[in-house]
């Protein structure tokens, strides 16, 4: 199984959900599958090749995310000041909303896939709560 990199993680409910990763060398935007029929999120991944300015925007939001979550966790922001709820990093919310814009038009690859995710080794003095950084193997599967 080969693993690759995980640059981001947009989403998670129950699981990582949606955010961006390599397959086969290249940035790809992935988001877990929902089936009406069972009313939940499926273990089956579509994927999105991505351009290097999605990338780049993406990388941003990301590392705004990332700064405001290590202080959270360190008690020194309360949740109300978390970039994503909009109003409180110009920055965050003008490539956020762009980054938005430019999934819903985003072509998915053929196949679906499922991921095995794993955290990297080195990170055991981060604060508990925080992301930990990640890699994915994708399998390439039938929905």
């Amino acid at each position: 199984m080969k693993f690759q990199k995980v640059h981001t993680i947009r989403d998670i409910y129950d699981g990582i959900r949606t955010g961006t990763a390599d397959l086969s060398g290249a940035p790809h935007y992935f988001a877990s599958v929902f089936d009406d029929n069972i009313g939940d999120y499926t273990q089956h991944f579509r994927l999105y090749a991505v351009t290097a300015q999605f990338m780049e925007r993406e990388l941003r939001v990301w590392a705004i995310y990332r700064f405001w979550e290590a202080r959270f966790h360190r008690g020194i922001e309360p949740l109300e000041t978390h970039p994503g709820h909009g109003g409180i990093v110009p920055e965050y919310d003008e490539l956020s909303g762009w980054l938005n814009e430019q999934i819903k038009v985003l072509t998915p690859r053929p196949s679906f896939y499922a991921a095995t995710f794993r955290e990297l080794p080195g990170q055991d003095e981060l604060p508990g709560g925080i992301l930990r950084a990640l890699e994915v193997a994708w399998e390439p599967t039938s929905a």
